[in-house]
């Protein structure tokens, strides 16, 4: 049961990228043509996921390989620096805070949360790009529901003969009800449509309030990796970059938030 929820997990990443291929060619399809502020957000959206999976993947753990040092850090156990854990599925020791992903099949220093629709673990060195890539996924459904509202209501309007009362206008758009009256009405070709939009709804209010809940929780140190919770600033949360990574995510593009060159075992 356990490995096929694992396999089941690998088809999330697959299924997101289709899904906003599709908003992207839908989109462009209305507007009847492509903005510079559309390509720029969806340019964010991709390039902060591939940061977010590419630090993932490259991100190391403290080992404690020598068997001196165990027996050291066996002796000072009690202290926060020193701590160590041995991994029954990695079959290493390493240094704590460490939590071990089933679904990446791997450890990993200061760790969140595994996100199933980006296929990889949220660390704390990749966590600036995650919050940057649900604020402009947000971005992103904004844009298109603002090319898609209108269109949608016009073509609803023309297929099911409403007045333009105001709850009339919330049925059209409520998913559940505007799809019993669109297969009442024997025409299909909407239900798409309104999914569409109804979707683009949820994924823009999930992400923008999760985005706004995790950049409050790291600065108000109400954030914990790992069992382990510390006050952030923007600029450990962005990286050594800072807020540029705003404009272009150069954490995860060009370099990480590894202040040591080596581990990410780290105060930043």
């Amino acid at each position: 049961m356990k490995t096929v929820s694992q396999n089941i997990a690998k088809f999330f990443p697959f299924i997101a990228l289709l899904y906003s291929l599709v908003v992207i060619i839908l989109t462009t399809y209305i507007n009847e043509k492509v903005t510079p502020i559309f390509v720029f957000f969806c340019m964010q959206v991709y390039l902060n996921w591939y940061s977010v999976v590419n630090i993932s993947r490259n991100a190391t753990v403290m080992e404690v390989k020598d068997t001196t040092k165990r027996l050291i850090f066996n002796k000072l156990a009690n202290s926060a620096d020193y701590r160590y854990w041995y991994c029954e599925k990695c079959l290493i020791y390493m240094c704590k805070p460490t939590q071990h992903c089933t679904l990446c099949k791997k450890c990993f220093h200061f760790r969140d949360h595994h996100c199933l629709f980006l296929g990889t673990c949220i660390l704390r060195q990749n966590i600036g790009n995650f919050i940057l890539f649900c604020f402009y996924t947000s971005l992103t459904c904004i844009y298109s529901l603002c090319s898609l509202g209108p269109y949608l209501y016009e073509n609803i309007n023309r297929v099911i003969r409403t007045d333009t009362d105001s709850f009339n206008i919330f049925l059209n758009f409520c998913f559940p009800v505007a799809l019993v009256r669109l297969l009442y009405s024997r025409e299909n070709a909407y239900i798409l449509l309104v999914t569409m939009f109804d979707v683009l709804v949820s994924i823009l209010c999930i992400s923008l309030v999760y985005a706004t809940w995790k950049l409050h929780s790291c600065m108000s140190a109400k954030q914990r990796y790992a069992n382990v919770s510390g006050k952030q600033s923007l600029k450990e949360i962005f990286g050594s970059y800072g807020l540029l990574n705003v404009i272009f995510p150069y954490n995860g593009l060009i370099g990480t938030r590894d202040l040591n060159g080596k581990y990410e075992l780290k105060e930043v």
